[in-house]
């Protein structure tokens, strides 16, 4: 699924003027996510199991700042 994310990404960075950073720094993210599932597996499922186990106030307040700051971005980069 990454590697399909890639390289839809990688075709919008070589193809699209605005917002080619932004592009391009999922693509290093999602990169650097395959790199680290790859290398080390067993961390990166510890760290998807311990995030599972976080209260529902915190889940809550984090989906609620990023909308947030999702928001703020369509309206100044938009």
């Amino acid at each position: 699924m990454e590697i399909i994310f890639l390289i839809l990404t990688s075709f919008i960075v070589f193809t699209s003027q605005p917002f080619k950073w932004v592009i391009a720094v999922l693509m290093l993210m999602h990169l650097i996510g395959i790199a680290w599932l790859v290398g080390n597996p067993n961390s990166y499922y510890e760290m998807f199991n311990e995030s599972m186990g976080l209260d529902e106030s915190m889940m809550e307040t984090s989906v609620v700042s990023t909308l947030l700051i999702f928001a703020m971005l369509a309206l100044v980069l938009g």
